[in-house]
């Protein structure tokens, strides 16, 4: 029972890993599978079932027709292996069709358990990832009929070495998966049963310092030497696969490139015609090679085009004579007389391919174009990995036990250091109550005290922003609070004065006690203060039942006076709506006269370095503070470049201001002092 658990585990994480790293393997090899059977079930449907039945030889017109047809279906579903047809003889299969140039009817084949539905029933069927004596396969099955009768059917094949050893790669890493896991689990159970003092010792050991927990896990030398004997030796198998694959790939095109018919090529190339007998001179030389070779992929030649190339002659059924391709940097110097190349490996969509060409001369001694080769080297590259993963296999428990004893050191590093990771995303959010670890005693409780500190830093200084918030705008606080120091000195600034007064104050207070004018005022002016920072304005002092404020300063606005306009109109709205609730209880209303000026002012810190006020000064003050004396109840005057965007302002005539020589024209907008009901 001791080894239950850790074996427990090990089953889960080998089975639940191998799920999900063979799952994407598995859903490829069901794709192609069907795409195969559906270019076998395709053919089949067009093979004349009669004509196929009385094929003997490779020689007869039926065998070349149906070969014909399997060779536009190859190149059009860009097979990677030949495709064949097959009927049913007494113990097996033998072969009648086939898109091999050297063809070999009569051949037997074995019967395979995905052929059966085909044969007995027409329907179209495909296998699983299956070896042969030839490799590993997936393979498409159509049905070939005379009439109602199943005379045959057509195989499409894929090369699947690279999915087999995909395949491979997802279990092995399953393996290491599940090793890894039941290592873990024993060595949790081991902990878990431990005695007290050995634990805290331990804890003392690991818990000690940050930097002696990580040099530990980098001290570990078994990891370090299975990775870097594991590196190496993928590094090399790699290196060996394609080392031996371009050389092969060089050897094919140098020898295949002088039997390249110049003649015919040159003909080819100035025809341009698919149809040509120069083409299919061409084409069965190069079948010949391609087979000679075993190459699975398409052989072709090049011309050169200017800063392109064109194909010329190619193994594929569907020739594409002339149609454009690139002018690579290896071929470029092949055409100016740098002999043949070979590059790779390189990936597009079909998998990591190295290719290799070589110079076909013409009638006069020069490059006329390249021969080119290309293979497929997915396989080989999957499979040199896979030796690396088995090798690390064999040293799994070394491997697996540095990792596990790193995974502890991760997680005791990992909670509090995501406790402080979400304590910063808190602080953030604006909680300053945040939890973290500050007990610690290495590196991460330094951090944990430093977030914590910072988190009081911030809530005190948040403290103050609402605080003296109540007393000036927001952006006055944010622009102080945001200096190392306060600075005496100001700026002029184009700003929009806006004042307010109540008419008839005095007589109001000799009428109310204490109270009742404390009251008064503080909701008269709730109402100035919340349009006014509506509108993005600045309060800058109460004086006694005047409030002054501005718009344009600290932050710049271009439209400093619509705003101030509109925080006139939207206080006598408001002001005539609070004075209805007032008559509504019996209480007196209170009428307001505003006045509006714009100018250049000096805005900055006025004072002394011990008592300091955040304040205008200039001419604009002191206008609206005239225009504001002669505005009657319910009454806006305004210069005429501040009242210009309102058109309910109307003229107002001129007024004499004292300390300006000429009158000032203005304009007025009086609103009633109570709204209606």
């Amino acid at each position: 029972m001791r080894w239950f658990f850790p074996l427990s585990v090990a089953l889960v994480v080998l089975l639940a890993s191998a799920w999900a790293l063979e799952r994407p393997v598995k859903e490829q090899i069901d794709v192609e599978a069907d795409a195969l059977m559906a270019v076998a079930q395709d053919v089949g449907q067009q093979i004349d079932g009669a004509a196929h039945d009385r094929i003997q030889a490779a020689d007869s017109a039926d065998f070349l027709t149906i070969r014909t047809q399997l060779r536009v279906a190859h190149s059009r579903g860009r097979l990677l292996s030949p495709m064949y047809t097959l009927r049913r003889i007494e113990g097996g299969t033998e072969f009648v069709v086939m898109t091999n140039p050297s063809p070999f009817v009569g051949h037997r084949y074995e019967y395979l358990e995905p052929m059966k539905k085909v044969f007995e029933r027409g329907l179209p069927n495909r296998s699983e990832l299956y070896g042969d004596d030839h490799g590993r396969w997936i393979s498409g099955y159509g049905a070939i009929r005379d009439g109602d009768r199943v005379v045959g059917l057509v195989e499409a094949d894929r090369p699947s070495e690279d999915l087999y050893e995909a395949l491979w790669r997802a279990r092995l890493l399953a393996m290491l998966g599940a090793v890894g896991a039941f290592l873990l689990a024993a060595l949790a159970r081991t902990l878990w049963e431990a005695q007290a003092g050995p634990m805290k010792t331990l804890q003392r050991l690991v818990q000690g310092s940050l930097t002696l927990r990580l040099g530990l896990a980098g001290a570990i030398p078994v990891l370090l030497a299975v990775g870097v004997v594991s590196g190496l030796q993928v590094r090399q198998a790699h290196r060996t696969t394609i080392e031996s694959t371009r050389e092969s790939l060089r050897s094919i095109v140098n020898l295949a490139a002088p039997r390249v018919d110049r003649e015919a090529h040159a003909d080819l190339v100035r025809s341009g015609r698919a149809e040509s007998a120069a083409f299919a001179l061409l084409q069965k030389e190069l079948r010949s090679i391609q087979e000679q070779a075993g190459l699975t992929t398409d052989m072709y030649t090049l011309r050169r085009d200017g800063e392109q190339t064109r194909f010329v002659a190619m193994t594929n059924e569907v020739p594409y004579v002339g149609d454009p391709y690139e002018l690579r940097e290896g071929v470029r110097m092949t055409f100016e007389g740098g002999g043949g190349g070979v590059e790779g490996p390189y990936g597009d969509d079909h998998g990591m391919w190295i290719s290799a060409w070589a110079p076909v001369y013409g009638l006069d001694g020069s490059v006329a174009a390249v021969l080119q080769a290309d293979a497929n080297v997915t396989a080989m590259m999957t499979s040199a990995t896979n030796r690396g993963l088995r090798d690390a296999v064999f040293a799994l428990l070394a491997m697996l036990v540095a990792f596990g004893v790193g995974a502890g050191i991760s997680a005791s590093l990992a909670r509090p250091i995501l406790r402080i990771a979400g304590a910063t995303e808190s602080i953030q959010g604006g909680n300053f109550d945040v939890d973290v670890p500050t007990d610690r005693m290495d590196e991460v409780g330094n951090l944990a005290r430093s977030v914590k500190r910072m988190a009081t830093s911030l809530q005190e200084k948040e403290r103050l922003r609402d605080m003296f918030g109540k007393y000036m705008a927001r952006e006055v606080v944010r622009d102080l609070l945001g200096r190392d120091e306060l600075a005496l000195d100001g700026e002029l600034r184009e700003v929009t004065v806006l004042i307010t007064d109540i008419r008839g104050f005095t007589a109001l207070t000799e009428e109310l006690g204490a109270t009742e004018v404390v009251a008064l005022l503080n909701q008269y002016f709730g109402i100035l203060v919340d349009v006014v920072l509506e509108e993005g304005g600045v309060i800058d002092k109460f004086m006694g039942d005047a409030l002054l404020a501005w718009f344009g300063a600290p932050v710049p606005q271009a439209d400093h006076r619509e705003r101030a306009v509109r925080t006139a109109v939207k206080v006598m709205e408001r002001c005539a709506v609070w004075n209805a609730e007032r008559e509504a209880a019996g209480l007196q209303a209170v009428a307001t006269g505003i006045g509006l000026a714009a100018g250049d002012v000096i805005v900055g810190n006025i004072g002394s370095e011990h008592r300091l006020e955040y304040t205008a000064i200039g001419d604009a003050v002191n206008l609206s503070s005239r225009l504001c004396g002669q505005a009657g109840p319910g009454e806006i005057l305004a210069t005429g470049d501040v009242a210009a965007s309102n058109a309910r302002f109307v003229d107002g005539g001129t007024i004499e201001v004292k300390g300006v020589k000429h009158p000032v024209a203005v304009r007025r907008l009086v609103l009633p002092v109570v709204a209606a009901s």
